[in-house]
């Protein structure tokens, strides 16, 4: 064990300080194990009731793979972008058909239906009603501002949103497979949506894609019938033309015109054909229909701008659906999907004015040909009857033939773009019949049941412990800490009345408690110096001191308060002291402990010259000192204490926090007594006994507790006669 642990030390390194944290939370829910079993007992009950009366419901999965058509499809060919296909499968049009081809309208089973009713439902729906409150709509509800509105009209609205609620697309995680699933009371419901929805789709996207991909192929098959028809037009003139005159013979000059006439005809066919071709293209182009455009199938750079598009939105969907649109990955890749998307623009604008430009010059080409035709046809006016009109028909087939044959070649290209084009296919699996149901899902609902039940449990056991950790009331301080409750001060900022905090009798009224409770304490003896401490710093322990030696002093007994919490003095600003000298340069033989010692007005709580009946001396920390613990621990300070509890009646010391420095215990054990101060809205047991330890480590005699801080409303407070608790 020794030599894996020196092995994995780092590990146990990083993983000691978080089971240190957690492990007095582990003892907590240990001790109160059957708060946490009772909670987990209840949620399983609540779900047995659920899962008892949830009515029984059944999902049908149809499922829509993409299937390359052939092996040799090229990773330039354009995939479906599944994002997209997702919003569209929950699309209200897609929606709204498929609920009018199967009369839903008609069906009781899904008009009377009611929403889906269970744990993880029920878990599925708060979820994404936070994340609607929080970010806005969810990414399948962007389509509810479908622009085509069209097929919506004879359908209500309420049957729609009810579909859509019944209705799951998800992609699997290879995006490969588009899963479409819907539930409902009836299996045979189920399976007929999912089957049918589905199905519907595929209709919608393939007309869709054959519009795009078919309308160049069917434009030249239009030029071509036209141009078939003129071909064998010609060729019938021909052929009746040699029929009636036979073969006609040309000489040199003759068949050098025919050659000319031949090889201008052949260049015009070619251009006509190219201008033909490119005026399908420029069709597509003006409508936006890049994805036709074999400029922009055949180009590699596109198609890789388009598979990064992809990969990036797809990433970015899944984002923003795992509830983590906040991140800084989520905004960088919209900033990145904002940049390819323009870069796209650029790329297919840049293409459609390419293809502008190409058909501008190929007009202008056809244009120059057929000029140069007619300049070429001149010289047939000086030919005999037959000659020329043989040469003519010879000319107009061959031209016919040429373009016929050129506007061939430019259909097998538009099929072999749509071939590359539709080179992604999606199969339908239709939904099979449900054999079970799938809600109420026994186990998983009561799996997520017991589990809340015993995260509250573990939240209730842990809220239950916190409020008994802390010392809220005087029974509180008897039964857990075994001493004397000496008083309860209240939180002056949460009285009832507004102006209780500012009215300086309410505090003095909780302080005369604390004083009085100090006078029982042994009547016949009672302690000359008391050190006023606390567990730890920000319990009040300052301004119980202040006040109680304020109290003390006005049944004018000669009371001092002596600053002793040396690394973080305040009486003197307690009672607006100015610089001077104190304990600290007393000790150190700077001045005399009479030139040390302030006299307080107890009218005016500042420093007088005069003594007065009722004043109380101060003693403050004086000069800051670096050595605290020497100065409160040498024979200088046990010897000024001595002297100052044979002068005074009493002895007041502030001193700091036990468990913050060494200084407490030191001062706990010269003086005769220490009070404890704890704030009773915040310090926990366990705290207070550490600093209890401490001081009986160095045989302090604590003989009480002052509980600082207490909420008025509580109902110890509200049993006392104090006006200021009502």
């Amino acid at each position: 064990m020794g030599r894996w642990r020196a092995a994995f030390s780092f590990v146990f390194e990083a993983v000691e300080p978080v089971a240190a944290r957690l492990r007095p939370h582990g003892e907590v829910l240990s001790r109160r194990w059957r708060t946490v079993a009772g909670c987990a007992a209840g949620a399983v009950v609540l779900a047995s009731v659920v899962c008892l009366f949830v009515p029984a419901r059944y999902t049908a999965t149809a499922r829509l793979r993409l299937e390359p058509l052939a092996p040799e499809a090229s990773s330039s060919s354009r995939n479906l972008d599944v994002p997209e296909e997702v919003a569209l499968l929950r699309s209200r049009v897609l929606v709204a058909e498929v609920i009018r081809q199967l009369g839903l309208e008609q069906n009781a089973d899904f008009v009377n239906g009611r929403r889906r009713v269970g744990g993880l439902a029920l878990a599925t729906r708060a979820f994404k009603r936070l994340r609607k409150a929080t970010r806005g709509p969810a990414p399948d509800a962007q389509d509810d501002a479908d622009t085509d509105e069209r097929g919506l009209l004879d359908v209500p609205g309420a049957l729609i949103v009810k579909y859509r609620s019944w209705l799951d697309v998800a992609a699997t995680r290879n995006a490969r497979t588009i899963e479409v699933r819907f539930t409902s009371p009836s299996p045979e419901l189920s399976q007929q949506v999912a089957s049918a929805h589905a199905a519907q789709y595929v209709r919608r996207r393939l007309g869709l894609r054959s519009q795009l991909t078919g309308e160049p192929a069917t434009f030249l098959e239009e030029e071509i019938d036209r141009v078939q028809g003129e071909l064998l037009a010609a060729e019938g003139a021909q052929a009746g033309f040699r029929g009636e005159h036979g073969s006609v013979s040309f000489d040199g000059t003759q068949k050098a015109l025919a050659a000319r006439l031949g090889e201008i005809g052949r260049r015009l066919s070619q251009a006509e054909a190219d201008r033909i071709a490119l005026e399908s293209e420029h069709r597509l182009a003006r409508s936006r229909r890049y994805d036709a455009l074999p400029a922009v199938a055949s180009n590699g750079r596109l198609q890789a701008l388009r598979a990064e598009a992809n990969r990036v939105e797809q990433r970015h969907a899944e984002l923003r659906k795992g509830f983590l649109a906040a991140t800084p990955e989520f905004h960088d890749l919209s900033a990145q999907l904002r940049s390819i998307r323009a870069h796209l623009d650029r790329e297919m604008a840049r293409a459609a004015s390419a293809i502008e430009s190409r058909l501008i010059v190929a007009r202008g080409t056809e244009t120059s040909l057929q000029n140069e035709l007619r300049r070429a046809e001149t010289g047939l006016r000086g030919l005999d009857g037959v000659a020329r009109q043989a040469i003519e028909l010879d000319e107009d087939a061959a031209r016919g033939n040429e373009l016929y044959e050129a506007l061939r070649a430019r259909k097998q290209e538009a099929d072999l773009l749509r071939g590359m084009q539709l080179s992604t296919a999606l199969r339908l699996d239709p939904a099979p019949l449900p054999s079970r149901p799938s809600e109420p899902r026994v186990l998983t609902d009561l799996g997520l049941f017991l589990l809340a039940g015993l995260v509250l449990g573990a939240l209730v056991a842990l809220r239950l412990e916190g409020r008994h950790a802390r010392l809220e009331t005087p029974d509180d301080v008897r039964r857990a800490l075994g001493l004397r409750p000496l008083g309860v001060v209240p939180d002056f900022g949460r009285l009832a009345r507004p102006d209780a905090a500012a009215d300086p009798s309410i505090a003095a009224e909780a302080y005369r408690g604390v004083r009085t409770a100090l006078g029982f304490i042994d009547p016949e003896q009672p302690p000359r110096s008391v050190v006023v401490t606390s567990s730890e710093p920000g319990e009040g322990k300052t301004a119980t001191a202040v006040n109680l030696a304020i109290s003390l002093a006005a049944l004018e007994c000669r009371v001092i308060l002596v600053d002793a919490a040396l690394r973080g003095a305040a009486v003197h600003r307690a009672f607006a002291l100015p610089p001077g000298p104190g304990l600290t340069d007393v000790v150190r033989g700077g001045t005399s402990l009479a030139a040390a010692i302030r006299t307080i007005d107890p009218a005016t709580g500042r420093a007088t010259a005069a003594a007065t009946a009722g004043a109380l001396h101060v003693l403050p920390a004086g000069t800051p000192a670096g050595d605290p613990a020497d100065i409160l621990g040498s024979a200088r300070w046990h010897e000024i204490l001595r002297s100052l509890a044979r002068r005074y009646d009493t002895v007041v010391i502030d001193g700091p926090a036990v468990l913050a420095t060494p200084d407490a215990a030191l001062l706990a054990a010269a003086a005769d007594a220490a009070v404890l101060v704890v704030h009773g809205d915040r310090t926990e047991r366990p705290v207070v006994r550490r600093a209890l330890a401490r001081l009986a480590a160095v045989h302090a005699r604590v003989i009480g507790v002052v509980l600082n801080g207490v909420d008025p409303a509580c109902g110890y407070y509200r049993s006392y006669a104090y006006p200021f608790a009502a």
